[in-house]
């Protein structure tokens, strides 16, 4: 049901039960069915029900400019439950090495080292990191790699919807 919404573009759809000429503003769908939309916004809506996405959806975040230090310290975790497949970019633009590794967790709360960076990562490379085990929570932690020395890195995550 859309309700009081608006469908502003529709590359194809089947009606079933009547004909539909011309709409500016489509007001009430009951018993229904669109069967394509090549693309939409929900601004003021409710979505209940989705059978199927027949594209997978692309998700980047990036995490700029982070100062490591000594300890350990993570990113904040990425609900990765949702994702297909997912990936972190490491980049060290700063002037010294850092280390890196995923960690995951069921509960958001306790994290397991999954998979450890190509540690240690000098300054001005480049590192992907993949998980080799799949929890709902994903996230990158980061130290300098030398006691007093920090450097800066850039992490972005590169993900597919599933």
């Amino acid at each position: 049901d859309i309700l009081n919404g608006t469908i502003t573009s529709v590359l194809g759809a089947t009606i079933t039960a009547g004909t539909l000429t011309s709409a500016g503003t489509v007001t009430d769908i009951l018993n229904g069915t669109i069967t394509s939309v090549l693309g939409a916004t929900i601004t003021a809506g409710t979505l209940s029900s989705i059978t199927s996405i027949s594209q997978k959806s692309f998700v980047e975040q990036p995490d700029i400019g982070i100062t490591t230090a000594d300890a350990l310290t993570p990113l904040p975790a990425v609900t990765t439950s949702v994702l297909g497949v997912y990936s972190f970019f490491v980049y060290n633009s700063g002037a010294n090495p850092v280390n890196t590794q995923i960690e995951i967790s069921a509960d958001g709360t306790n994290y397991y080292v999954d998979t450890t960076g190509d540690n240690p990562l000098a300054a001005g490379s480049v590192d992907v990191l993949v998980p080799a085990r799949f929890l709902k929570y994903t996230r990158v932690s980061y130290q300098s790699a030398s006691v007093g020395l920090p450097s800066t890195i850039n992490v972005i995550l590169n993900a597919q919807g599933t």
